[in-house]
């Protein structure tokens, strides 16, 4: 008797077992670097100096480290999957990603995914890479599960927002390089102020953009966009036809490709407005002093401050209030 009780348990166990859904991953492309040599010389044709490129890719970064970063958080997540909540998640404003998330046709975890999804296959794709990101949140999707359980505690719009910092933002678990080759494995011990404002107003630090390097201050003559690290940052309206606008390239470039719902830029002089006017998004760069600028790599004190760059002016005005920490009250349904 006690032998058929073993073989019962045993066959439970392994049927079970077999029962249990067998975790998959998509599979990408490996990237491999191109030969841009005739691209680069044609450039150089080009009657605006700011398209004629020196480099293309980045001779220091492999794109690959950004597809290793992201596949392992796509669990079950599926091409099919990318095509099906698109419709609630392409072009939306954050009010209207909130609703849907409220009606349960998305959760913070798919949002999430959608977003890391979609800068791998379009980031890794020679024909299509802006070289708008440098690198990405490895935790991004364990953060949206944990919100998607404290939904009840969401307090502000920005709650479970993906949003793609410009890389000269200090975050703790993400290096900050600024885009410069000797700053390349630069890993800050604190988060600056503004990040620690958005995260405690649940927003989800997704990854770091492309800018032209040191904020445009240590590359003389090189054209918008440009650093060591990201490599040349592309216009999505024009590839290699448009410029870029700078210093927060990939930020402007990030939010308009749909990489994120927004992005944060900094600005000295023209580095949020000029980039966010070139790919037809939505760019503030705030007063000097309504948002902090510690945990910023410098240009000036005088001068720099972070900005918010969105779709629109109602996602602009809930990533700023984020960022400030002020809790302004909010309507999150659409009128």
């Amino acid at each position: 008797m006690k032998n058929k009780k073993i073989i019962a348990i045993i066959c439970l166990a392994t049927l079970l077992l077999a029962c249990k859904k067998e975790k998959t991953y998509p599979s990408f492309n490996k990237w491999q670097a191109y030969d841009e040599t005739e691209l680069i010389e044609e450039s150089q044709k080009n009657e605006n100096p700011s398209l004629r490129y020196k480099l293309i890719q980045s001779k220091i970064s492999d794109k690959n480290d950004l597809l290793n970063v992201v596949q392992p958080q796509l669990e079950n997540f599926t091409e099919d999957t990318y095509k099906k909540i698109a419709p609630f998640v392409f072009e939306k404003s954050i009010a209207e990603i909130q609703e849907f998330i409220e009606a349960d046709k998305i959760s913070y975890k798919l949002l999430t995914q959608w977003y890391l999804y979609r800068i791998v296959i379009t980031e890794t794709n020679a024909d299509l890479s802006l070289n708008a990101i440098i690198s990405v949140n490895p935790n991004a999707v364990k953060e949206a599960e944990k919100l998607d359980k404290n939904k009840a505690n969401k307090q502000h719009p920005i709650f479970g927002m993906p949003i793609v910092l410009k890389d000269n933002i200090n975050t703790k678990n993400i290096k900050t390089t600024a885009g410069a080759a000797f700053l390349i494995d630069h890993q800050p011990k604190e988060d600056a102020t503004i990040v620690k404002h958005l995260k405690s107003n649940g927003a989800i630090i997704l990854g770091k953009a492309n800018l032209s390097e040191w904020a445009n201050f240590l590359c003389a003559g090189c054209p918008n966009g440009y650093s060591a690290v990201g490599g040349q940052t592309l216009n999505p309206y024009g590839i290699r036809k448009f410029d870029t606008g700078g210093s927060s390239s990939g930020s402007a470039v990030s939010t308009a490709v749909n990489y994120a719902v927004g992005a944060v830029g900094t600005e000295t002089s023209g580095s949020i407005l000029s980039p966010s006017s070139q790919q037809s998004v939505v760019g503030l760069k705030p007063t000097l002093g309504s948002l902090s600028q510690d945990g910023i790599i410098p240009i000036s004190s005088t001068l720099d401050t972070p900005g918010p760059i969105t779709k629109n002016t109602l996602d602009n005005f809930i990533l700023y209030d984020a960022m400030q920490n002020k809790n302004s009250e909010f309507k999150l349904h659409l009128e």
